[in-house]
């Protein structure tokens, strides 16, 4: 069996995978390993617990940092997480607004903030700052969220 088909086996088994393993995982430059890694988090949210699903808050790898800023409604929602634990990281996620990434800037803007804001983990007001990001986006999806956001660039 190859070394990725193993891997991703493993991702999809009942087998508990250490952190730092995991870890590497989602850092993976593969698409599909990383993406396996993350449904592994998502299905073992409970036994990874609060600590790690934090630590994901504050990924260095953006791409995976911005899927956990994504599941924050759900996790406070199955109280893995609580308001204060994600408000207290919410810097992380300001940064993901103006990521070199584009694609996770994007998706960030798109698909992330509205919701954070609608829980009520960040402030309309908090995001002022980073709107020149926003603004540098050409992307029409976003048409959107700066009517939703009233801004003009």
């Amino acid at each position: 069996m190859e070394e990725k088909e193993k891997i991703i086996k493993k991702l999809n088994s009942s087998e508990v995978i250490p952190t730092d393993e995991l870890d590497a995982l989602l850092r993976s430059e593969d698409k599909e390993i990383k993406h396996e890694a993350w449904n592994y988090v998502l299905r073992h949210q409970n036994d990874l617990g609060r600590e790690y699903l934090i630590q994901l808050l504050r990924f260095d790898d953006t791409g995976t940092r911005y899927r956990a800023w994504n599941e924050v409604p759900n996790f406070i929602s199955n109280n893995v997480l609580t308001m204060e634990d994600v408000r207290k990281n919410v810097e992380y996620f300001f940064q993901l607004l103006k990521d070199k990434n584009l694609t996770v800037r994007v998706l960030s803007w798109y698909v992330t903030l509205i919701p954070l804001i609608n829980v009520g983990i960040i402030g309309r007001d908090e995001v002022r700052p980073y709107l020149k990001w926003l603004c540098e986006l050409k992307d029409e999806v976003l048409d959107e969220v700066k009517e939703e956001l009233g801004i003009r660039c």
